[in-house]
Formats: C-alpha cells, structure tokens, sequence
C-alpha cells in the first residue's frame, strides 16, 4: 500500500501500541467520563470483533494515568483537569484463559492470570482459590496504592462460549455446569468487594447472565442497549468518511471507480449493526481488513469459527429469511436467555447475525445486518 498513508490499526487492540504507530484511531474517548456517570458496575455487549479488547485497553490507559497518549483525543481536557487521578486498574481478558478441559484446568488459568495483575501492582496473590484470590487482590490493591481500584473484565463470558463453540458435538454438559459454576463464584467477588471497587466496566458477547453475572450484581447497568452509547464501538458513516479519507481516496483510485461509488458499496456491505434499532455503525473488522486487502469480502463471517452456527442452523431447520422483520420487545433484546438454551432467533441475534431496527410503537424488528 502507498506509503504515504497512516497505519491501519487492523489486529492492533493494544492502546499503547497503535498510539505509539501513530495507527489511525477513531476517538470513542469522549464516552469514558460518561461510563462513570452512568453507573458504578458498568457492562456492554457487542458482537466479536468489535474493538471490546481496544476499548478495555483504552480504558486501563486511561484509569492508570497515561496522558501522553491521549494528547489530542477528546479525553484528553480530562486528564489534565485537576480532579482527576490515576488508579490501580484490575484487568483481566478473559478469552486468555478459555479453552480448558477441566474446571481444575480453568482455575490454574485464572490464578497466573491474577498473578501478573497482582504482580503488576507489587501484591503477593492469595488465596485458597481463584474466587478467594480474586477476593484479597481487591483488598490488598486498595490497601497498597491507597486508593480503589478499577476493574476492567474483557469477553466475560469467553470460558462458556468456547465450550458451546467447539467442532466437537454434542458438547460436555458437564463440563459446561462445572465452567459456569466457577465463574459465577468468581464474579460474585465482585459484589462482596464492592467497597474496594471505584468502578467496573466489564464487556463481552452475551447480554444475559450465562454465568450468573447479573443475578449476582443487582447494580449492574447495562448499556448495551442505551442510545447514548449506540456508537460506542464500530464506526459510524461520519468517522468512516473523516477517519478514513486518505484510504477511502487511494483505494477508489486503485479499483477504478469513484469516491462515492466505494463508500455506497462498503455500507452495503458492512455498515448496518445497530444496538438501539436507531443509529448504524459498521463493523471494524470488516472496514479495516476491506482497507488492507482492497477488495471486498466477507471478513467478518470468515475471522470466526461457523462450525456450531452453521450445525445449529440444520438442526433448528432455519431458513434464511425466517426472522427476518421479526417483532421483539426491549426485554427480549436486552435478555433473550442463555445462548446454548435460547430460541433461534435469539443464538442469532446474540451471536452477530442478527440486529436490530426500530418500529413506531417502540418494539424492534430483528433484521440482517447488511441488509
């Protein structure tokens, strides 16, 4: 690609290191302030492979003080106000520690992964086990530093969706009980040391309590569905002509056709999510992997397994259009049940494939994405 043009942050979820490649980044940092606004335990799902780990990473560099690398972002005039301070940050993405065959398996992940936490803010990890040391990590954090720590957890629910999305069928329900039993052991720390906690953010696929989440936290906020933060991740039209110019000229260039012809072309294909049946944003994933390629192509579906959807869908016997304009309330779409025990309708609409329109009436249409 030309030489001239600014560096694609496609595959770069580290925030420190796509600002050091001066990597083109769409500025979601206006929302961080409001995050603490609208709630103290903060949660929001988006489909995989929609900048959740970037928007985590965004958030540990942020509550841990980094200003040099927000200088010309819009959370930067907060950083420099003088109420703000850094705080301990507790992060901890999940997926590192899915694809374990046994619950004892799952239990030595999660405790190196508390171990580099801990580590990183000079503690010594304990415990009897995971539960317990994720228990004292807050104590002691809060101890050492003085302050309250904030608690960053990225794809929550990644150890349970691993399990349901192996090639391997049927999978181990026993398995799956003893996985969801220790992370919702695990979670319920969060609740008993609450008074540790300065705020929570915690993201993943599913909006529902597949591991006992929610049921746990009763002051969990959900946002996954507010309007406010409709384009909290993905890019809408206007970041796509604004952040993206330079590729968008270049690449029409380089397929013989012209700039409008290439933007009306990448929102057939890629833009058309929605979390609030309102505002459209496009995929990520897609935008930035159409730039590296410079062709079209079906990214998004390709950079995930479809074994299990694709298993799914024969033995549910769905046909293409079934859902399609399909009614559904706001309680549905905020919780349409476990995704290894939901309707079609509702593992489609929790796994990407489906998203939703808004009606007159205040229900939502279920429609394709690209459609």
């Amino acid at each position: 690609m030309n030489q001239d043009l600014p560096v694609l942050p496609l595959g770069l979820a580290d925030f420190e290191n796509l600002r050091e490649k001066k990597a083109v980044y769409v500025d979601k940092t206006k929302y961080i302030t409001d995050l603490e606004k609208a709630g103290k335990f903060i949660f929001c799902a988006r489909p995989r492979r929609f900048g959740k780990s970037l928007t985590v990473n965004t958030l540990d560099a942020f509550y841990s003080g980094r200003k040099d690398l927000f200088q010309g972002l819009a959370a930067e005039k907060d950083m420099r106000s003088p109420n703000f301070v850094a705080c301990p940050v507790v992060s901890l993405d999940m997926s590192a520690v899915a694809g374990s065959d046994s619950a004892i398996i799952l239990q030595n992940r999660i405790m190196r992964r508390l171990g580099i936490v801990a580590e990183r803010h000079h503690v010594s990890l304990r415990g009897e086990d995971c539960a317990d040391a994720f228990s004292c990590l807050f104590q002691d954090v809060h101890e050492v530093n003085g302050q309250k720590a904030v608690l960053l957890l990225d794809e929550y629910d990644a150890p349970v969706i691993d399990l349901i999305s192996r090639d391997k069928f049927p999978f181990d329900k026993k398995l799956l009980s003893n996985t969801r039993n220790l992370m919702q052991k695990f979670y319920t720390q969060i609740k008993v040391e609450e008074k540790h906690i300065k705020f929570a953010f915690i993201t993943g696929v599913t909006k529902f309590s597949c591991v006992g989440v929610f049921s746990r936290l009763n002051n969990l906020r959900d946002i996954s569905l507010f309007p406010y933060f409709s384009a909290f991740m993905g890019y809408t039209h206007e970041e796509l002509v604004t952040y993206f110019a330079p590729f968008i000229t270049h690449t029409a260039r380089l397929l013989k056709t012209n700039e409008e012809g290439l933007l009306n072309k990448l929102k057939e294909y890629y833009d058309g999510f929605s979390f609030d049946g309102e505002t459209e944003v496009y995929n990520p994933f897609s935008v930035l992997s159409f730039f590296k390629a410079r062709k079209f192509g079906n990214f998004w579906m390709e950079s995930g397994s479809n074994t299990f959807v694709k298993k799914f869908l024969r033995d549910e016997e769905i046909t293409v259009d079934q859902f399609q304009g399909q009614e559904i309330d706001y309680s549905w779409a905020r919780a349409p049940g476990e995704i290894d025990a939901t309707s079609p309708a509702g593992f489609l609409y929790q796994s990407g494939y489906l998203t939703l329109r808004a009606t007159e009436n205040g229900a939502y249409l279920l429609d394709y994405p690209n459609s």
